[in-house]
């Protein structure tokens, strides 16, 4: 996962996700979601403020392949987007995303991409080149008051079948505004943002808990 810092409204410059926050054992609710949202150790300050969407409905598009992109990959892709955003619309948090593949100006767009792992970025929409890429990779534009504006993925063309449930959730819930891995074996097949695990395929949990803390039910604006 890549995430974006603003810079001057929505501009942004990219920062690696590979810079997982450190802990150890199950960590409190409190320390899991400032872990998650704000980049915090426990007991340590944020790297960042926590981003919020400020729609309760957020539109999702898949793009098409681009040349490279394994065909007999895309009908499971297909399948992959539409379970994340059940089980992100089934955690009952006040934020619904809504699949639309004709919608231009989406708030969510997945690029299956003809990139490896680690190569760079280039000519992926709303995502800054020169960016190394894992087998999967979100970039989230924020404006000055750290309201979330867009968010791109990218699916790399190499990514295994039996990894891409749960890294096309993974970056579908990191772009609602969980930017940070957690560096923690305690979480590993146990949160969806665990560093080192690609073995979590619904939001339950500490995953669950932190999406609903973010989102509140019947929630205003944040």
């Amino acid at each position: 996962m890549r995430w974006a810092l603003p810079l001057l409204m929505t501009f942004a410059l990219p920062v690696w996700a590979d810079d997982g926050v450190l802990s150890s054992g199950r960590l409190s609710d409190a320390d899991f979601y400032r872990a998650a949202t704000c980049g915090a150790e426990v007991g340590g300050a944020c790297r960042k403020d926590p981003i919020f969407w400020t729609r309760k409905t957020l539109t999702v598009r898949l793009l098409r392949p681009q040349a490279g992109f394994p065909r007999s990959l895309v009908p499971r892709l297909d399948r992959a987007l539409d379970q994340a955003i059940a089980s992100i619309n089934a955690a009952g948090a006040g934020i619904t995303l809504v699949r639309d593949d004709r919608r231009p100006g989406a708030d969510i767009i997945v690029t299956p991409s003809a990139l490896f792992e680690g190569e760079e970025t280039r000519g992926i929409a709303r995502m800054a080149d020169g960016q190394v890429i894992g087998v999967g990779q979100m970039q989230l534009w924020w404006n000055a008051r750290n309201r979330a504006t867009e968010a791109s993925i990218l699916i790399a063309a190499d990514i295994s079948p039996r990894d891409l449930p749960s890294v096309m959730l993974e970056e579908l819930f990191q772009s609602l505004g969980f930017l940070y891995d957690l560096d923690n074996p305690y979480y590993n097949g146990r949160s969806i943002l665990a560093q080192d695990s690609n073995a979590t395929l619904t939001i339950a949990g500490q995953d669950q808990i932190a999406l609903l803390r973010h989102y509140p039910p019947n929630r205003g604006a944040p």
